[in-house]
């Protein structure tokens, strides 16, 4: 297994979540005489060992859909389609879930604004959001601009608890986690928290009496509090503070997710939200290899990791979230040639037929190429041979659908780079399409296709929508390869 940071922080959390599974809602007392020093199997929900709870199952969820971009209907859909034990849960069927994120699905369901959609009275402040926060941390990796995170924390939490209170706790655990992130030691991260979120909270009208509830976090050292003191109910404000006490007062993930899951309570939650932290600080192979092994659908989790770790810290250049409706775009749609045989934006499109070279194999179109390439990477190599025979792309991408052996998330890792080497190549060896592709300049390519929401916007041109990036119902994908493109071509050029 990889020991990337995606990997240690969502096995981190994972792992914990399964410790705490079996003694949920046992005292502290009760954990102080039998404490939890390993992996158990059944317990209070009567689970296999391994097994974790809906804190991991929407905390994969959220990591799922930030893999296609930052879409809060599609979290929220996620979360539904896990609800209906569609996806995401250990084994079938959903065992423990909050009221306060039953209550959120269910307006979910009934077609409810995601955003509208969680409690926001003081009663609705359960960890139900802290839980599975983790994963936006990597989606806003390298995004410093405080009022942007707070503004997506926000959104994200909302979905099921929209109180400042739970949002304010995510905040701070995904600014902790981007110090993390850095590479410094836990205490200077901390400080580094501290100090960041002292100036943001001077900068912004919030509720003094609001703020002065995280003072023991945000003012004092939360490390030199006595046990006595640290509560582990599913209170969001307590689940925080109990995990970054754990943090702060041990020194490898083993004691932190085991001091964690003995506070007793909710000790699944505690030891998940200390877990992703635990995981981020010490890396993956401090996890002990037999708790790792025990995880139920670990392959699955991995592949996820793997998935994230390819969207998020190998990021492509260009994201929707850069995007504001102030830019300039430039649309295309279709692959129809000009009658005067001109060269037209659609020139940009995948089926437009301008033939180019690759280790001596002539590829007609870019859907050619994409298609032969997918073919290649899942060993199909009479679909493969088939491609290369064909003239019309449409027939290529009929062929496409016929791939053996096809992998949906192996495919997601891969495709945008080999769009992105098919275009390089199209547009590096046609003059007339590089000179045109060079006069774009800066502007915004967009595929305006109403039918793909993927590699388009999911929106015709002519919606008015199609000049609002943050309503756009597809990820543009292959405008945002298309500018790539123009990048590395222009570097050549100068």
């Amino acid at each position: 297994m990889k020991t990337t940071a995606i990997h240690s922080a969502i096995f981190g959390l994972v792992v914990g979540d399964a410790l705490g599974v079996p003694v949920e809602f046992k005292s502290r007392d009760f954990l102080k005489k039998f404490p939890v020093r390993d992996m158990l199997e059944y317990g209070v929900h009567h689970q296999p060992m391994g097994t974790w709870s809906d804190d991991s199952s929407l905390t994969l969820c959220l990591a799922e859909s930030l893999c296609n971009g930052y879409n809060l209907d599609d979290i929220s859909q996620k979360f539904l389609q896990w609800f209906n034990a569609q996806i995401w849960t250990p084994h079938g069927r959903v065992f423990d879930i909050g009221i306060a994120t039953t209550a959120a699905i269910k307006l979910i369901d009934h077609g409810a604004d995601p955003v509208l959609c969680g409690g926001a009275s003081e009663m609705d402040n359960g960890n139900g959001s802290l839980m599975r926060i983790l994963p936006l941390l990597f989606y806003l990796e390298k995004e410093s601009d405080l009022k942007v995170i707070f503004q997506r924390v926000k959104e994200v939490s909302s979905i099921t608890h929209a109180h400042f209170r739970s949002v304010f706790a995510c905040f701070i655990y995904i600014v902790y986690g981007q110090e993390l992130l850095k590479g410094i030691n836990k205490s200077e991260a901390y400080l580094n928290m501290q100090y960041k979120l002292k100036n943001f909270i001077a900068n912004n009208d919030f509720d003094a009496k609001e703020i002065k509830l995280f003072k023991r976090l945000l003012v004092d050292d939360i490390s030199t509090v006595p046990e006595n003191e640290i509560y582990s109910s599913g209170y969001v404000l307590h689940s925080l503070e109990a995990s970054l006490w754990c943090i702060q007062t041990t020194g490898s993930y083993e004691d932190a997710v085991l001091k964690a899951v003995n506070l007793g309570d909710d000790t699944d939650t505690t030891a998940a939200i200390t877990g992703g932290l635990a995981g981020l600080i010490y890396g993956l192979e401090s996890i002990p290899e037999r708790w790792l092994n025990a995880i139920v659908k670990k392959i699955e989790i991995e592949r996820l990791c793997s998935k994230m770790n390819t969207v998020f810290m190998e990021k492509q250049k260009y994201n929707i979230s850069d995007l504001n409706e102030y830019d300039e775009f430039l649309f295309f749609w279709g692959h129809q040639r000009s009658k005067d045989g001109s060269v037209v934006k659609t020139c940009m499109s995948q089926w437009w037929p301008a033939p180019f070279i690759e280790n001596h194999i002539t590829y007609q179109t870019a859907e050619h190429y994409m298609m032969a390439k997918k073919a290649l990477l899942f060993n199909d190599q009479q679909v493969f041979e088939k491609i290369l025979t064909k003239e019309s792309p449409k027939d290529v991408k009929d062929l496409g659908r016929q791939i053996q052996n096809f992998d949906a998330d192996i495919w997601d890792v891969h495709k945008f780079d080999i769009v992105k080497q098919a275009n390089l190549l199209k547009f590096s060896q046609n003059e007339a399409l590089k000179s045109f592709l060079l006069q774009t300049k800066s502007k915004i390519l967009v595929e305006a296709s109403p039918v793909d929401a993927i590699w388009g916007i999911g929106l015709a041109e002519d919606n008015a929508n199609a000049l609002i990036p943050k309503n756009w119902k597809g990820l543009n994908l292959l405008g945002f390869a298309l500018m790539e493109v123009r990048d590395e071509i222009l570097k050549k050029e100068i």
